[in-house]
């Protein structure tokens, strides 16, 4: 500002001298012109403070513009302050506000919310909540969590509400149907009743298992037929069919199917707008099409395999679809006592997987399946799907060939089975041949886990001299685990992506050694047998990788097949007394070689090292009339 006043006093006193000046010439002029002299010199010089005075205006008047333009701006910035600290203080008022509303906040209705026990239960997926939120944040936080819950349970209630509705109308409508029938069947019942009785005649009984019988479709009504003729022949109660569901809604189902039908013809008759208004249809109406025409038969084929006095038994439960044109097979295992069997379970959903080789049921072998399923915008992937997330089991290939149903599998080989009384006689002693098996091996399973075993009366175990080992547990482990015994067994076994495996530890102890069994059992036993990786840790840890004894008494374990056992021998637990008295082998072989011997030989030998081998005598022979142990 002193800058500016400056400048300012400067053009004044320019100013000044320059109007000064320009008097001083125009009084000259005047005398000069009163004198009579000449005044065109002393004029054209006055001309020129004319000149100078103009440029001191200009600068005047620009020294004014630039202050007229700095005060401009100076109150730009004062305004600019001035409408901030307006804002500032409105925010200030409307942050009190909230602040006394939040205050003054309070439920309408006093709400029983869950407890956190049951909250993490019914959320699990919930975030783990910041602990710098504030409590008010993480109560807003919980109370949208359980409106969301509260409207879902009230979806679900005014759906079941509505399905009870018409269960109740659908229940009223048929008992009055079969209150009108009653009376006149009833006449007739007690009016041949003693007829029945006179010769003896079931006849009740297969009058009401014929009605049922009369509406099974074609196939499943030549399976049950042969099933029922099979178990007459052979006069077997190990297996046993029955017919599951009611004739009323297969009575339905065939009216439904005659209406559609009907309404089909009218529909290539000459309705082709309708046909058209179909086509157009929204979404909704298309998932519609596909739950209607993804619906099996109302009746369904049950097949139980077991001795009556045996508590376990296996569930086949057989469907069929008719827009597939194909057959369902699922097992289930059941079990008369209380115990926990989800390992049972858990096998018998391979059991009828390699039933028959190259026939896993992951594919519906029907030709023609996908052109069937374009009308339902499908493909035979999506149906596959389907089955198997609503657990409807699986359309094997020799399911079909015991309906006659024409089947064409991956390798496009087409086959129809005629013969079905051989082809049921066929599949079911596989089943039950394979279900034996299974159920054996369980048991064999539930016998090591809980030790509960007799390695004394094996036919193998025909030396005299008793097993120093012990086993002191047995407990399932993940494939993960098994993988990591990096052992050779492992090169060999199968790479089958259909094989599954079910894996286990065993650890036997002898002294301060430790003996590591790892058993792996595939899905497809017995054709395939389970296979044991050892791992001794006893002055360090012994493998198949770095040590050559280990190697063989897998071997030795692993070359053991049915055939070198009797029919009611139990193949895991001959593993275990093989494995068990091959380390009583390793340590007094073994151990006599240490500085410290830990372990005598308690066992008749034959050369126990022979050449430069170095094979242990797993093999026990007889020599003479002595029995011995050789390589």
């Amino acid at each position: 500002m002193a800058s500016s006043e400056e400048h300012d006093n400067k053009m004044v006193e320019v100013l000044n001298n320059q109007f000064e000046k320009l008097r001083e010439a125009m009084d000259e002029m005047f005398e000069m012109k009163a004198n009579g002299l000449n005044v065109e010199g002393k004029r054209s010089s006055a001309a020129l403070l004319f000149v100078a005075l103009k440029h001191s205006n200009r600068e005047v008047k620009r020294s004014i513009k630039a202050g007229r333009d700095e005060l401009h701006m100076e109150k730009s910035k004062v305004d600019l302050s001035r409408l901030q600290l307006q804002n500032l203080l409105y925010e200030v008022s409307h942050l009190k506000k909230e602040i006394i509303r939040c205050k003054n906040f309070g439920a309408k209705f006093n709400l029983e919310l869950l407890s956190d026990e049951e909250y993490s239960i019914k959320f699990p997926n919930t975030p783990k909540e910041q602990p710098e939120m504030s409590s008010h944040k993480k109560h807003l936080h919980r109370l949208e969590c359980e409106l969301k819950l509260r409207k879902a349970l009230d979806s679900q209630y005014n759906i079941l509400l509505s399905s009870k509705q018409e269960l109740l109308q659908d229940n009223l409508s048929q008992a009055q149907r079969y209150t009108s029938f009653a009376p006149a069947l009833r006449t007739l019942m007690e009016s041949t009743k003693p007829l029945h009785d006179a010769l003896q005649l079931s006849l009740d009984v297969e009058w009401k298992l014929g009605t049922v019988v009369k509406y099974l479709p074609k196939p499943l009504y030549l399976l049950f037929i042969n099933m029922q003729s099979l178990q007459r022949v052979l006069d077997d109660s190990s297996f046993k069919a029955e017919v599951v569901g009611f004739e009323s809604d297969a009575q339905m189902q065939e009216l439904l199917m005659a209406k559609e039908r009907a309404s089909k013809q009218s529909t290539s008759g000459g309705e082709r707008r309708h046909f058209l208004d179909e086509n157009n249809s929204s979404e909704s109406s298309m998932e519609n099409l596909q739950n209607r025409s993804l619906e099996p038969h109302p009746l369904h084929i049950k097949v139980i395999i077991g001795s009556a006095d045996s508590p376990y038994h296996l569930l086949l439960i057989i469907r069929y679809w008719g827009r597939l044109k194909c057959t369902t097979v699922r097992a289930e295992f059941c079990c008369s006592s209380n115990n926990n069997h989800q390992g049972d379970a858990n096998f018998v959903q391979d059991l009828l997987r390699h039933l028959y080789p190259n026939d896993l049921g992951d594919e519906i072998p029907i030709s023609g399946i996908d052109y069937e399923l374009q009308n339902l915008n499908m493909t035979s992937e999506d149906c596959m799907d389907f089955l198997i997330k609503n657990d409807f089991g699986y359309p094997y290939c020799w399911l079909q060939s015991m309906c006659s149903i024409p089947t064409v599998n991956k390798s496009k080989l087409y086959k129809h089975e005629l013969n079905l009384h051989n082809c049921t006689r066929e599949v079911i002693t596989r089943i039950r041949s394979r279900w034996n098996s299974w159920l054996k091996l369980t048991q064999q399973i539930r016998g090591l886990t809980y030790k509960d075993i007799d390695l004394y009366s094996l036919k193998e175990n025909i030396y005299p001299a008793g097993l120093a080992c012990s086993l002191v547990q047995c407990t399932a482990i993940t494939l993960d685990e098994f993988h990591h015994q990096n052992a050779d067994a492992i090169n060999y076994m199968s790479d089958t992506k259909c094989i599954t495996y079910s894996t286990y530890r065993a650890v036997v102890v002898r002294g301060s050694a430790k003996m590591e069994c790892f058993i792996q059992i595939p899905s497809n036993y017995p054709m395939e047998m389970p296979i044991w990786v050892l791992s001794i840790h006893w002055n360090g840890c012994h493998t198949s990788k770095n040590n050559s004894a280990i190697k063989m008494m897998e071997c030795w374990t692993n070359s053991l097949q049915p055939k070198h056992l009797d029919p009611n021998d139990n193949f895991l637990y001959v593993q275990l007394f093989r494995t068990i008295y091959s380390f009583d082998i390793f340590l007094e072989t073994e151990g006599s070689m240490q500085s410290n011997i830990e372990y005598n030989k308690e066992k008749p030998y034959i050369s126990a090292f022979a050449k430069r081998i170095r094979l242990r005598p797993y093999r026990y022979i007889k020599k003479g009339s002595v029995y011995a142990f050789k390589q």
